[in-house]
């Protein structure tokens, strides 16, 4: 695994750790919750494809309606932890695909 790729995995857990701090350490909860929009502007940053990062665009998108329309600020955040999950099933997949398409160009 690449250095770009252990980054942009590691990204989900960094941003979980840095808004748990604040929010536990001086009750910055609200404005903290930006932190995870890192998630998706790190692989943009490092060049990786949209079908890698789309669901952590949807994980974002479910926290920002959860948070803005019911208020569940604080539970919402579990669903990143679903991210690094997700990676772990799927990364084969995302592999498979890659060398099929590599396959198809040399032809």
């Amino acid at each position: 695994m690449s250095l770009k790729n252990r980054i942009i995995s590691v990204t989900p857990l960094v941003c979980l750790i840095v808004y748990l701090a604040i929010g536990f350490i001086w009750n910055i909860w609200h404005p903290t919750w930006a932190i995870f929009f890192l998630i998706i502007i790190v692989p943009i940053i490092l060049n990786s494809s949209f079908g890698k990062i789309i669901y952590p665009i949807i994980c974002l998108a479910a926290y920002l309606v959860i948070g803005f329309v019911w208020g569940y600020w604080h539970p919402a955040w579990l669903i990143f932890l679903t991210i690094p999950v997700y990676y772990t099933l799927f990364e084969p997949f995302f592999q498979k695909k890659k060398k099929r398409i590599e396959f198809v160009e040399e032809r």
